[in-house]
Parts: C-alpha cells; structure tokens; sequence
C-alpha cells in the first residue's frame, strides 16, 4: 500500500477516535448534570422579594431555566404587576412561576406564606428545595432609613430563616442536595464610600455608618445560621456582589418608557404618578410602561445557578457584574405592563 494511502487512512481513524471520544465525554457529562440538576424534576424555590429588581431578574431567569418558582411581593406592588405581565408574555411554553404575598418586615405574612408554600407543593414534595432572600432596602436617605434597613435586611434574614428552616429541612431529607438558604453578602469595602459621595457632611457619614452596620449584620446573621442549621442539613450561602453597594441591589425594577397620555387629560383616582425608580406610571386601561430587571449579567445567574445544584455548595460565591461579552450578551430583561 502506498505511503499516501497509509497517511489518509490513519488521519480517517485519528478524526473518528476524536469523534467518539468527545461523543462519550458528552455522554457523561450529560450524566453527572442530569443526576444532581433538579429542574428536570421541577424543585420549588422561593425568592423572597419581586419588588427589587434584582429579585425579579432572578425568579424570571429560574422560571425560564424550569426551576418552578415562588416569588413573594407586596400585593398591590409593581413585583406582582410585572411578574404576572411577564408570565403572560413569556415565550416559555410554560412558565413557572406564582406570586404570594410576602413582606419579610411582617410576622404575620411570613407564617402565611410558609403555611400556604407546604399547603400547595406538588405531590411527593415535602419541602422546598432553596431560598433566595432578596428583600431589604439601601439606606440612602441618612438615619431616618436606618430603622427600616436594619429590620428589613438583619431582622428580616433571621425571620426567613425561622418561616422556612422547616420546610428547607425537609426536603434534604428527601434529596441530599436540597435545602440551600441564600442571603444577599457583602458589596465591597468601597460600597459605604460610593453611596456617600452623593451626600455631604453629617448625611454622608450617617449613611456610610447605616450601610456598614445593615451589611455586616447581614453576614453575621448568616454565620450564626450556618452553624445552628447545620445540624438539620440546611446549607447557608452567602452572595457576595462586590461591584453593587447596596442603592443597586435593593432598587426596584426601573422604567424605561412613560406611556403615552395626553397632556389636556388630568390626573385620575386611578392613574399613579412614577419616576425612574420603578413605580408604575399609570393604570389606565389600554396603556402600557416598560420596565428593566437587568442587574446582573448572564455568567453572575450562572453562578447562582451552579450553587443551586452543585452536591456541596461552598459558604460563598461572588456574582460579579463583568459585562458579557459579545457572543453571549443579551438585552436588558424588559416587561411591559398594561
């Protein structure tokens, strides 16, 4: 047989080795996700807040990923609003994702919510696979927001954990990877100093202090819980954000487009004056304002994703705000409410 011969034969078995090496590489990787992914059998998380941004970007990207979600909003908020205006508009043959009132500020509507979470799990759930605390607030404004800072993000992160500690318990009984509780960890060190540059004299000091004392409670609150959750199998995470202060993480939903109203129609009992920060503009029928959830880019969700599912999730994860890069950037989340 000719030298040539010889050469193109052994390049034709090179290339089909390499074809069905990298076929079986697929094969198992396939195999190692399908074990420890728990969206093919639809695992229930809850977020506990659609009214910041940041926690409706989160519940919208885990509904379209086929995680089955439970988002906690105020009942006449724009959380609810858009959440429900996007289940309506999303491709997504099936959405899932359900709103129930939830303020972490209020005993009483915590217990509700956890007695209506068991009452409504699928049949052979006992209890709820992750949950998401994406309630608080910033304390831009100086001391007058500091009661309200520390009850909702310190106060609040103690309260989550005691409504749903039973219900994360009992589903890592059920599956060994669930019950996974995860909080908002700390921006970075220069967090406190960015929100301070928009105030002066005693203002920007009461406001960096607020913002100190509202983030480090946080991460206390969460290593104490971690060691007395321990026990019961409940996994406690931090995410850390350390290119967002605090104003980011907790802003609500921003408008992008003010619907269209004649300037000689008053105002109505009915119709809502907004701004940018997110509150609807109006609530007259036929009309329509667009709102972005975009906080975090794509590789941050895919963090939160692996440390949803990994077997042994690590203490903390950091969700940067790098921007995509141009083969897997995508547009601004935007949801039009009518």
């Amino acid at each position: 047989m000719e030298p040539l011969t010889w050469v193109s034969l052994c390049l034709q078995l090179a290339a089909l080795c390499c074809a069905v090496g990298a076929l079986l590489l697929y094969l198992l990787r396939k195999g190692r996700v399908a074990d420890r992914d728990p969206v093919e059998s639809a695992k229930t998380v809850l977020v506990t807040s659609l009214d910041t941004a940041l926690g409706l970007q989160i519940a919208t990207y885990l509904s379209a990923k086929g995680w089955r979600v439970l988002g906690g909003c105020k009942s006449d908020g724009l959380g609810r609003r858009l959440a429900e205006s996007w289940i309506k508009d999303t491709e997504a043959p099936a959405p899932r994702l359900n709103t129930l009132e939830l303020d972490v500020a209020r005993e009483d509507l915590l217990e509700e919510a956890a007695r209506a979470t068991a009452q409504h799990l699928p049949a052979g759930e006992h209890g709820i696979w992750a949950v998401i605390n994406t309630a608080g607030c910033s304390v831009r404004g100086g001391a007058a927001r500091w009661e309200s800072a520390l009850r909702g993000n310190v106060l609040g992160a103690l309260r989550v954990a005691r409504a749903f500690s039973p219900l994360l318990a009992a589903a890592a009984q059920d599956h060994p990877h669930a019950g996974r509780l995860f909080y908002i960890g700390l921006t970075s060190d220069t967090a406190c100093e960015s929100l301070s540059r928009d105030t002066t004299g005693v203002e920007s000091e009461e406001v960096s202090a607020g913002a100190a004392a509202a983030r480090w409670g946080v991460w206390g609150a969460a290593h104490s819980l971690r060691s007395s959750l321990r026990g019961r199998n409940v996994h406690v995470v931090l995410l850390h954000s350390p290119d967002l202060n605090s104003n980011e993480i907790y802003a609500p939903p921003v408008q992008l487009t003010t619907p269209s109203q004649p300037a000689s129609r008053p105002d109505t009992p009915t119709s809502e004056t907004g701004t940018v920060t997110g509150s609807c503009s109006v609530t007259m029928p036929g009309e329509a304002a667009e709102y972005s959830a975009k906080v975090l880019p794509t590789s941050a969700l895919k963090v939160l994703e692996e440390a949803l599912v990994t077997p042994s999730p690590r203490d903390s994860y950091y969700l940067k705000t790098k921007q995509d890069s141009w083969f897997t950037r995508i547009p601004s989340f935007r949801m039009t409410i009518h």
